[in-house]
């Protein structure tokens, strides 16, 4: 797909792998639409597009609100049809002992990182599929999804699930006009430690939980550049890719939890078993299934 010329819509645009992703975008000849929670952070953020030559609008979004996404797809379909959708806003989930997460952060959590992608797709994917012209669709999950540390099972755990929710979703665009990407990255250097600790429902960084936020804080600020993950964004969309991997040092240890699970396999619980109909699962899919051999 030729971004020049396309219109892109992106949460979490106002920095971080947002924003990087947007100035890619415009440099490669798109229009884009930054929407942020942060109305000051956004404003700025689209001023400074515009003052490279760009076009762009900023949106004051929450991506947790669906009442906000009405109002954000009018303001975006004004400006003009989206044909790229990036659902990349994203927080931190907290730390500490499972057994002790508030449940207001924990659901905040999965409404930001998961929930909000179907916002996302039932307020612009419709009318991108409607309009029969290339198309695409990136979600950013993260390599934890893979790889999970020892730190914050929300924010790990609600990253499977979109890792999950793009999957599935694969299987559902299929051979339609809309490509799909899934944004696996690695450390960056964002402010998603600092989002988390000022927009997070309540305060529960004490102790221990707050020494490991301010590591893991120091440790993003040496991650990758956004700006270059931002123009790998670009080019999975140019060229239609479905993984987009940033951080190669990963794949050792992506190998090693594959190679964990795999070897888990064995016979069969019941030996009298016939086994599951994998190829009517895959036919009644009409082919359209991850993992299905392809013709």
């Amino acid at each position: 797909m030729n971004v020049t010329g396309q219109t892109a819509f992106i949460t979490g645009g106002a920095s971080g792998l947002g924003f990087a992703t947007a100035q890619a975008l415009t440099a490669a000849g798109a229009r884009v639409i930054i929407a942020d929670i942060d109305t000051a952070r956004v404003e700025s953020a689209a001023a400074d597009l515009r003052a490279s030559g760009a076009e762009a609008l900023a949106i004051t979004l929450d991506v947790t609100d669906e009442a906000n996404w009405a109002t954000a797809g009018a303001q975006a379909t004004a400006f003009g049809p989206v044909s790229i959708l990036f659902s990349n806003a994203g927080v931190g989930g907290g730390s500490g002992p499972f057994e002790e997460y508030d449940t207001e952060v924990w659901r905040w959590n999965y409404a930001v990182n998961a929930h909000a992608h179907l916002y996302a797709c039932r307020t612009f994917l419709g009318a991108m599929k409607a309009a029969a012209k290339p198309a695409h669709l990136v979600i950013t999950s993260s390599m934890v999804a893979i790889v999970p540390p020892p730190i914050s099972v929300a924010y790990i755990s609600s990253k499977y699930a979109t890792l999950g929710i793009a999957m599935a979703l694969r299987n559902e665009l299929a051979g339609t006009n809309v490509g799909l990407s899934v944004l696996m990255p690695g450390m960056s250097a964002t402010r998603i430690v600092e989002t988390t600790r000022d927009l997070r429902p309540v305060a529960i960084e004490a102790g221990q939980a707050a020494t490991t936020s301010a590591a893991m804080q120091n440790v993003l600020a040496g991650g990758m550049p956004p700006a270059r993950v931002g123009e790998r964004v670009v080019q999975a969309i140019e060229n239609d890719e479905f993984w987009i991997f940033t951080h190669p040092e990963w794949k050792a240890m992506a190998e090693l939890v594959t190679a964990d699970m795999l070897a888990a396999f064995g016979a069969s619980a019941d030996a009298s078993y016939r086994g599951d109909d994998i190829d009517g699962l895959i036919a009644a899919n009409k082919g359209r299934m991850f993992g299905a051999p392809q013709e």
